[in-house]
């Protein structure tokens, strides 16, 4: 008699549990987490069928229960979106054997009683604890779940890392709650290993997750927790902003600027899309400018603010200035939901404020025909603030101007595009200056610039740059000054005239420090050029940072940097002048 394959494969893995000291039962398991067909075999009866999905769908209940979700409306969640569609921006995707309840943080967001219909939940996670809770229940056979969630900075899978409970107490869907007494869900297969329970094309093709539940031959709803820490690392780790205040859905420039200017904590919601908030009409103010030909350039003309004692060597011109200016008082959080919130003409004046987190929001056209109007980021000393998936383009000064007494700055996944018509090369002059601070860039990318990408300077200056991208840079990218220090490692240089400088400053005869970690930044395009202090890469002594981070491998770090840095990641939406 011919055997078949699954019953060859049955009686192999029972001699191999034999020969092992593994029970029969376990081994079942694991076979059918690697063989299509027998997927989830085992528990206490085990059965080839537990887990299929063959025939047509049955007809389903919601999981019943209190502890369940049973007898919960559907919540008004402005972190779920009607926007987008499934794979077309940040969310859960989600199929089920058989009907299953969502809730984000405490809220019903989505339910579905169709089984085995993938479902896609367009969804925004804030900073700090966000918990996913999955309430899942089959008609018969074992409840099982493939969960799939995109976010800005990476996708998420389902495995072993996801809590289960079948007799969940208590508010177990929302923050704070301890799951501790949980076990980990148990992995039975890949996507297509479950017969019939195959997700559809709108579910992610490359998705790492694995169908999850407890040990097949379990009954009964069951409960799925899963907790998302989204948090600063380097300088800026241990800001929360405003966690703990109620989210609040912001929508004119009044509330805007009244509440993020507060004493009080709070998080300040965004929705996708564009926010005009520039001045208009009689707000809008008039100005004197002072005009310059290029010298490489000479029928081209620059209009710049006169600052300080500047002078002009022309007759002043008309100019108008239409920009708002957002000044933060301490313990706020500012996020733009989906794929991303715009705000032309805004920048953002991070005074002496503390504990402040600014993500998924777009800065530009910021005054984009004038110079010396407004920078995107101004930073004369606050402390512990986070800058996390923001998009810098079309601004009339500098992306970052961060200033002496700053301290503890993480700028993460900001895309800084200097691209401008308004400079004479058409790239911006000087992207960031840190001046006697403490900042922290990772997976940032600074394309288009001239120089200053960023720039250290003093001897209270100290700046760790990991796994950031410098592309298009006409002069000299990294610098450091007059004493000031600077961390480079495991970063892209590509199309760089010259990827380090280290210089004197007026104030001071002595150059700045710098290191190179050796071996681990990538310079592309012929871009290894490094000026000052002999034209080695630079291998100075400069700061242990005082923090835990693990770095990428410059390489792997670029297509991560490339796709998902900015406002919106790789679902970004196109930004354009008026």
């Amino acid at each position: 008699m011919r055997l078949s394959r699954s019953t060859w494969l049955l009686g192999v893995a029972a001699l191999s549990a034999l020969a092992w000291g593994v029970s029969c039962e376990d081994q079942l398991i694991q076979t059918a987490t690697r063989l299509p067909g027998d997927a989830g075999v085992g528990g206490s009866s085990p059965t080839l069928t537990d887990l299929a999905c063959e025939g047509e769908p049955p007809e389903n209940e919601l999981p019943p229960g209190a502890a369940f979700g049973e007898g919960e409306e559907l919540a008004s969640s402005p972190l779920v979106s009607t926007s987008y569609g499934a794979l077309e921006g940040p969310g859960l995707s989600i199929t089920a054997r058989d009907t299953f309840r969502v809730h984000v943080n405490g809220d019903l967001v989505a339910e579905s009683e169709s089984a085995r219909t993938p479902l896609f939940v367009p969804l925004s996670l804030l900073p700090g604890e966000n918990v996913i809770a999955v309430s899942v229940h089959a008609a018969a056979g074992t409840p099982a779940a493939l969960l799939h969630l995109d976010e800005l900075e990476r996708s998420h899978g389902s495995g072993s890392d996801w809590k289960l409970s079948t007799a969940p107490d208590g508010d177990w869907t929302a923050p704070g709650y301890d799951d501790s007494g949980w076990t980990a869900a148990r992995e039975l297969g890949s996507a297509g290993d479950l017969p019939g329970c195959d997700p559809e094309a709108r579910f992610p093709s490359n998705t790492t997750a694995r169908w999850i539940g407890p040990a097949p031959g379990t009954r009964g709803p069951i409960a799925l927790r899963k907790v998302i820490r989204i948090e600063p690392i380097g300088f800026g780790e241990g800001t929360t902003g405003g966690a703990g205040a109620t989210p609040v859905l912001v929508s004119d420039w009044a509330d805007l600027a009244r509440l993020a200017g507060s004493d009080e904590p709070a998080v300040l919601l965004l929705a996708e899309g564009v926010h005009d908030f520039r001045r208009k009409g009689s707000e809008v103010a008039d100005i004197e400018v002072c005009p310059s030909a290029c010298s490489e350039d000479p029928e081209k003309t620059l209009y710049q603010v006169l600052t300080g004692d500047s002078t002009c060597e022309l007759p002043l011109v008309g100019a108008t200035r239409d920009d708002r200016i957002l000044r933060f008082g301490s313990n706020k959080t500012l996020v733009g939901l989906g794929r991303g919130a715009a705000l032309p003409g805004v920048t953002m004046d991070l005074d002496e404020s503390e504990n402040i987190i600014v993500r998924n929001i777009a800065l530009y056209d910021l005054n984009a025909s004038l110079l010396e109007a407004g920078d995107a980021f101004t930073l004369t000393q606050p402390s512990r603030i986070w800058i996390d998936h923001a998009t810098v383009t079309w601004i009339s000064d500098a992306f970052a101007d961060i200033l002496a007494g700053t301290s503890g700055v993480t700028f993460s996944y900001v895309h800084f595009d200097g691209d401008t018509e308004a400079e004479c090369g058409g790239r911006e002059r000087w992207a960031s200056t840190i001046t006697d601070a403490e900042v922290t860039m990772h997976h940032c990318r600074f394309d288009e610039v001239s120089t200053r990408a960023p720039l250290a300077v003093g001897s209270r200056a100290r700046v760790h740059l990991f796994n950031n991208v410098f592309s298009n840079i006409s002069d000299w990218a990294v610098g450091s000054s007059c004493e000031g220090q600077v961390l480079l490692e495991a970063s892209v240089f590509e199309n760089v005239e010259a990827a380090t400088r280290r210089s004197d400053c007026s104030g001071s005869t002595s150059l700045g420090l710098l290191l190179a970690v050796p071996g681990s930044n990538l310079y592309r395009d012929g871009s290894g050029v490094h000026l000052g202090g002999g034209g080695e890469e630079p291998a100075d002594d400069v700061f242990t940072p005082p923090y835990a981070y693990a770095p990428e491998r410059a390489s792997d770090a670029l297509p991560q940097v490339m796709s998902r840095s900015g406002a919106g990641g790789p679902w970004a939406l196109p930004l354009a002048r008026e």
